[in-house]
């Protein structure tokens, strides 16, 4: 049995009914999750030539706020569209921040400079940009859709992202020693964020296991209790302080050596991959050089050639000029994607249905409901371009093998009927088959064999339309035995 959330009435009463361990363990598992992120992060967005890591605490700032404001509106009952806009306002001002101290921490703190060149870095225009924005754009949407998308903080999240986070941290910390130099500041705080990650990580279990045991007992929680849970952390921490230092550089740096013939052996496989391409590809080149060394070309006139560096120069410019978009088309661009991103977080990752009201027994209807008018309005431009589907008024007889035979009967007939309606007797809809048969035959000539065929063909189609019976295959095959009398004879001239 489930109880009923409880609708604050302000804020004072939301903090006073929040369940404090549940969100205390949010927040640590949003923490834990920031350490492998901070590692990526450092790694990809760092140009040529710098040695600081992305800040973390950008990554915290990020990664936090997303996730409290999404957990704060939905304890304070906030529903749409209001519940988008503050979204959509969270979204641009925690963006801004990141890219201010992200992208610009060069500038001094009063310094509104960035904002103009932030603009124009968005537009891939000239700028003073440490780091990509667009990069840190990507940052910004993934802490949003995390913070909307994260499952609710319980044990198993805390030990889902203990697992999956030692193997992601592990396979960054590879990566950070193969591509970042030697002397960069990610390389040396790996030890750091080994700790910490490990260190959170088994804070927020310790945590879970708190509010696990307080929901299962009502007797308080006291200091013993507390022992048995905080002793087995701190000496599982000591153990991963331990493996952080095992982790460090001499011993990674083992490991790559160990895997050294490895990699060899790939090497050695890519390029003997290489050299059968060349193979093949002078096998194949061969004649056709030699086809073209029996022939003599005939030199065109010589054109007088810059010296290198003014062609060099003069590429450069033609290629500048022509792969060169207007500035304002650039901002347009960058609007647009900057616009699409932040409505389709609002509209599909933020959004929340409508509060419930009670039901009041009358029935609303808008007059201009625009959902309405968009759909017929695409129905009616759906319709102008599709051609309706041709009616077949025998289609509930096929795929029925008990009734092939009358479907063939019917086909036979409605061919009698259009060769009459060619013949210029077409049958009328208020007309039966007894009364088309003699009139439909002085239309299809003047042979005497097509009176006696109509009737042949006219007998058995009002048996096998009319009779409620499957038609018999004899009758099949004389029904299209006189239609084939019929279709033998040349048809009257008009």
């Amino acid at each position: 049995m489930t109880t009923e959330r409880h609708a604050p009435v302000n804020f004072r009463d939301l903090v006073t009914h929040l369940d404090w361990r549940q969100e205390l363990l949010g927040l640590a598992v949003v923490a834990a999750e920031a350490f492998p992120v901070y590692v990526l992060v450092s790694l990809v967005l760092n140009p040529d030539g710098m040695l600081e890591a992305f800040p973390f605490w950008i990554i915290l700032f990020l990664l936090l706020t997303a996730h409290t404001v999404a957990r704060l509106l939905d304890a304070m009952r906030v529903w749409s569209p209001e519940y988008e806009i503050k979204m959509a306002i969270g979204v641009i001002l925690t963006l801004l921040v990141a890219i201010r101290f992200g992208s610009y921490g060069q500038h001094g703190l009063l310094d509104l400079g960035w904002l103009g060149d932030a603009v124009r870095a968005l537009a891939f225009l000239p700028n003073e940009q440490e780091r990509q924005v667009w990069g840190v754009v990507v940052v910004t949407v993934y802490a949003w859709w995390r913070g909307r998308s994260r499952a609710e903080p319980t044990i198993d999240s805390a030990f889902t992202t203990l697992r999956i986070g030692s193997v992601a941290l592990f396979v960054l910390i590879i990566g950070v020693l193969i591509g970042a130099p030697d002397d960069s500041q990610i390389r040396q705080q790996l030890s750091t964020v080994t700790v910490g990650f490990f260190a959170v990580s088994l804070a927020a279990v310790g945590i879970a296991r708190l509010k696990l045991e307080g929901v299962r007992s009502s007797a308080p929680l006291g200091a013993r209790w507390l022992g048995t849970f905080i002793v087995p952390i701190l000496a599982v921490m000591l153990v991963a302080t331990l493996a952080a230092g095992i982790f460090s550089r001499q011993f990674l740096d083992t490991v790559l050596w160990i895997l050294t013939p490895v990699f060899w052996i790939l090497g050695l496989v890519f390029q003997v991959i290489v050299l059968i391409i060349a193979v093949l590809a002078f096998i194949i080149l061969t004649p056709i050089f030699w086809l073209i060394g029996e022939r003599e070309l005939e030199l065109l006139p010589a054109t007088p050639v810059p010296d290198e560096l003014e062609g060099q120069e003069g590429l450069e410019e033609t290629a500048s000029q022509i792969f060169q978009l207007p500035d304002p088309l650039r901002y347009l661009i960058a609007a647009v994607v900057l616009f699409a991103i932040i409505s389709l977080l609002t509209r599909f990752v933020f959004k929340r249905k409508g509060r419930s009201r009670p039901p009041t027994g009358e029935e609303r209807e808008s007059v201009l409901d625009l959902n309405d008018l968009l759909a017929n309005a695409g129905d009616r431009l759906r319709n102008l371009f599709r051609r309706d589907p041709k009616h077949d008024p025998l289609a509930h007889l096929r795929g029925d093998d008990a009734w092939k035979h009358t479907l063939r009967i019917r086909e036979t007939y409605m061919k009698l009927q259009k060769r009459g309606g060619d013949s210029g007797r077409a049958r009328r809809r208020s007309e039966t088959a007894e009364e088309y048969r003699p009139k439909v035959a002085p239309a299809l000539g003047e042979s005497q064999e097509i009176p006696p065929a109509v009737n042949a063909i006219t007998v058995r189609y009002r048996q096998a339309r009319y009779s409620g019976r499957p038609a018999a295959g004899g009758d099949a095959d004389i029904v299209e035995v006189n239609w084939d009398t019929i279709d033998r004879i040349p048809r009257p001239e008009k």
